[in-house]
């Protein structure tokens, strides 16, 4: 009888591993079937995954190959590409008593146009979808996010490149008491060789998030812009490099900060005589006036600072602040290439203060 009953015992154990195995083997091909149909009940988008592999020894799982296209209208580009997506349990947050994800996007790039801005398609479902757990931290490394239009003439394709971003404390788990609980860092390298730094504080658990961020892009070669620069303003440059610089605050749905774009050694490509039409030459040579006499001479630079305040959904810009602004660089001194250091998450909420006054 007991050794009836050790081989019955043995048989259930032999069962068990057999079974654990066979769902450990099925559990990927389970999850990428899972995951491509999340994706594609996205509104207006699809795609899918190649592969998921699973890492239960650390209570984590990879995506491989992620593609997600616009279906009607869009690019021939995707609008969301990455080579890796690691989804892990972030073990330093259960000291804190708190269950939470982390994220590490590798190589991720999106592309942007004016029928592909990804509004509308529901994300939060499929972020939800994806992670069990809340996520604290997103990182990412390495990527690219670009505009395109090929409906102008020539083509537009502006873009950041070799971008690495890091978001801690998403979900609050540290500085409860704080109102932007969350850290933001973003640097990368744009078109025409400029730097790009993105830094601030966040708070994303709200309807609409409040933060408090700067930002620089700074030494930019201009004439990598010609393209845009013709087909939205009729102009070509021959030389020069621009940064562009600013100060954002937002609390409650209210935004208050400035854009200050500063551009130096400014000169214009010369339209050829041979040119038929008349209006770009009157026009360039109106432009290459302005230039001259608006530009900070002993700087050789020209700058103007757009005011930006109001709801987040719909601000104001001060357009009769930002051509004195171009007055003050050009007679009263040049303009720094760097934030001003003049916007706090305090005038956001002073705003909202008002507002309720």
């Amino acid at each position: 009888m007991r050794k009836k009953k050790t081989k019955i015992l043995g048989l259930c154990g032999v069962s068990l591993l057999v079974i654990a195995v066979a769902g450990r083997l099925y559990l990927p091909y389970w999850a990428t079937d899972y995951v491509n149909e999340k994706i594609n009940a996205l509104d207006g988008y699809g795609g899918g995954v190649k592969d998921i592999d699973i890492h239960l020894w650390r209570g984590a799982y990879q995506i491989h190959g992620l593609d997600i296209y616009k279906e009607n209208g869009g690019l021939q580009e995707p609008f969301t590409a990455i080579d890796t997506v690691d989804l892990s349990i972030e073990w330093g947050a259960l000291f804190e008593g708190a269950i939470v994800a982390e994220i590490d996007l590798y190589e991720a790039n999106l592309n942007f146009s004016k029928t592909q801005t990804g509004e509308g398609a529901g994300w939060i479902a499929l972020v939800d979808a994806l992670s069990p757990f809340d996520i604290n931290r997103m990182e990412v490394h390495g990527g690219k996010v670009s505009y395109i239009d090929y409906t102008a003439t020539p083509n537009v394709n502006i873009f950041v490149d070799d971008i690495q971003a890091k978001i801690t404390n998403l979900r609050n788990v540290e500085d409860r008491e704080t109102a932007l609980p969350s850290d933001l860092l973003i640097a990368g390298s744009s078109i025409g060789g400029g730097t790009l730094d993105v830094d601030g504080k966040m708070n994303i658990l709200q309807e609409v998030p409040d933060f408090d961020v700067n930002m620089s892009l700074s030494e930019a070669d201009i004439t990598a812009l010609n393209d845009y620069a013709k087909e939205f303003a009729a102009i070509d440059f021959q030389s020069g490099t621009i940064g562009i610089f600013g100060e954002l605050a937002a609390a409650n749905g209210n935004v208050t900060g400035y854009v200050k774009p500063v551009a130096t050694n400014l000169s214009l490509v010369d339209i050829d005589d041979g040119d038929s039409n008349p209006f770009n030459l009157i026009w360039e040579s109106l432009a290459s006036v302005v230039l001259e006499i608006f530009e900070n001479q002993p700087a050789d630079q020209f700058a103007l600072r757009l005011p930006i305040e109001g709801r987040i959904d719909n601000p104001d810009r001060d357009v009769w602040s930002a051509i004195i602004s171009i007055f003050k660089n050009a007679f009263a001194g040049a303009f720094t290439k760097s934030d001003d250091g003049t916007i706090e998450f305090n005038d956001a909420l002073l705003m909202d203060e008002s507002e309720q006054e």
